[in-house]
């Protein structure tokens, strides 16, 4: 192979790899009927994941329940703030303003905190049904 074949291959897979890594954590993340659900994931995927999906400075994963149980008892409003006005949150984690991306909408940040949410929500319900089991008995 040429050297000039083995950079076009090595650029290709640089450029590849963070899609596929992207499109294989988008998986772990619901897909939900509702249509303003639909829309805030696709906003999420495409805004958010990379550091919600990862804990890039402290961002909280949606499908951690522990990460997001505090989040949830706060006003909806409360989050959309964060979202869209940024935040330093207590423990030295860093929320930019829309996250980074200034060209999304109000409307569009709050479809992804909305969708966010549903994920922790469906997250923290899992996590309450496996601790509300009765411990099993049968031996």
């Amino acid at each position: 192979m040429s050297a000039g074949a083995a950079r076009r291959c090595l650029l290709g897979l640089l450029v590849a790899a963070p899609a596929a890594a992207a499109a294989g954590t988008a998986d772990r993340y619901p897909v939900f009927t509702d249509e303003g659900l639909a829309t805030g994931r696709a906003i999420w995927v495409e805004n958010c994941m990379t550091c919600h999906g990862y804990g890039i400075a402290g961002a909280p994963d949606p499908n951690k329940a522990k990460a997001w149980a505090h989040r949830l008892e706060k006003p909806r409003e409360t989050l959309y703030d964060h979202a869209l006005n940024g935040f330093f949150g207590p423990d030295g984690t860093m929320m930019p303003a829309r996250g980074g991306n200034a060209a999304l909408s109000d409307a569009e940040v709050k479809r992804a905190v909305d969708y966010m949410a549903a994920v922790a929500r469906r997250a923290n319900d899992k996590v309450r049904a496996e601790t509300d089991q009765p411990p099993n008995t049968n031996p």
